[in-house]
């Protein structure tokens, strides 16, 4: 038993990491800021700004019942 635990630890990684990467375009952000009244029409928002509403709309994209596109990779990078 022990031999085989041995074998299975060299073939494993220590850590596989798991990410979901969402993509946000600047201007539909800039956009949907000025429509929502966080930033008057004409005026630069932030990249303060930008975050916060990067930050609501992740909650959303990450608060699914299922997660699509998971990307699973091990402690050096190489993807699994």
């Amino acid at each position: 038993m022990d031999s085989l635990n041995l074998t299975v630890a060299e073939t494993l990684p220590q850590r596989i990491n798991v990410t979901k990467v969402v993509s946000y375009d600047v201007p539909e952000l800039i956009k949907s800021l000025h429509e929502l009244g966080g930033i008057e029409e004409g005026k630069t928002p932030t990249l303060d700004d930008i975050l916060w509403l990067i930050e609501d709309w992740a909650k959303d994209d990450f608060n699914q019942k299922t997660l699509d596109d998971l990307i699973f990779q091990d402690e050096n990078g190489e993807e699994l």
